[in-house]
């Protein structure tokens, strides 16, 4: 949580050994350090709870609306998406779940997605109060 903004699966996507990178302190308790990587989790000193996204702009879409969005990061459990509301432009991430990215069993996200990927992706879900938004790349399931 302290070396990108984004949630990061694989600390090696972002540093390799010996790699150089500028930190400031966070804290400093008992003669230990606290470093960041990320400027924007100074404030409070403790990093404290991600600044609040508003995911307004997504509440209400319609499931069967199509959007375009780009894969920021993949986890075991699915796949971090950026997308653009079609009405204002707003941006946000959102969470395909690895059930949500194709039909059929999906053993590797990453075998099936990579970072900076385009793809389509539908809102399932919008939950403004937890700033969480669920994504599906499947079509909508018709009874």
């Amino acid at each position: 949580t302290q070396i990108a903004d984004e949630p990061v699966n694989d600390v090696r996507d972002y540093l390799e050994e010996g790699q150089e990178v500028e930190v400031w302190l966070k804290q400093k308790k008992d003669g230990k350090f606290g470093l960041t990587m990320v400027e924007s989790k100074l404030s409070g000193g403790g990093g404290g709870a991600r600044e609040p996204v508003n995911l307004s702009p997504f509440e209400g879409m319609a499931s069967d609306v199509w959007v375009k969005g780009t894969v920021v990061t993949t986890t075991n459990f699915g796949a971090f998406v950026k997308v653009t509301a079609p009405k204002g432009g707003a941006t946000a991430q959102g969470l395909v779940h690895i059930t949500q990215i194709q039909d059929g069993f999906v053993e590797s996200v990453a075998d099936v997605l990579q970072i900076g990927q385009e793809v389509q992706v539908r809102v399932t879900s919008v939950d403004v109060g937890a700033g969480k938004m669920s994504l599906s790349m499947k079509e909508e399931y018709q009874p």
